[in-house]
């Protein structure tokens, strides 16, 4: 049962993921890539009717290059205060002179296994503290010893 919980808790930490970013050259881009795409100074400014005001950081899925820039579904959009804001996938074409850097999503490993790895540490923490004998189950009981409750 205790290798079934671990294995358990491995796969789930597995979809979280810790990630790096990367630089990435225009001529390399997939579709369906995931970047972050930080915008100059007048970049932000002339895309806040859009994207918000104080933009800096756009990330989403690349969809594709348009004689205009780079099509994005975003998903969010990091401002120079450091406000996340959550976007459904909308596409925005951010126009390439608007664009500081691109960098491509990449899974750390390291980074990955650390996190697993503390998150085992606390398990077998928390299972050594309680345990399968701890579980507060609610006993039944009837009177004391030697008989019946007057």
């Amino acid at each position: 049962m205790r290798a079934g919980s671990l294995v358990c808790l491995a796969a789930g930490l597995s979809g979280l993921g810790c990630y790096n970013y990367l630089p990435i050259r225009r001529s390399r881009l997939t579709p369906s890539t995931y970047l972050a795409v930080t915008l100059t100074e007048s970049g932000s400014e002339e895309l806040a009717r859009y994207l918000g005001p104080n933009a800096l950081v756009v990330r989403g899925r690349y969809l594709e290059a348009t004689e205009r820039g780079y099509a994005l579904a975003v998903e969010s959009v990091e401002s120079r205060r450091g406000d996340m804001l959550r976007w459904a996938g909308e596409t925005i074409v951010v126009p390439g002179e608007f664009v500081r850097a691109v960098e491509e999503r990449f899974v750390s490993r390291s980074k990955t296994v650390l996190l697993a790895g503390a998150a085992v540490a606390g398990f077998v923490v928390a299972y050594q503290a309680f345990g399968p004998a701890s579980g507060g189950g609610l006993g039944g009981g009837g009177g004391g010893p030697g008989g019946t409750p007057r």
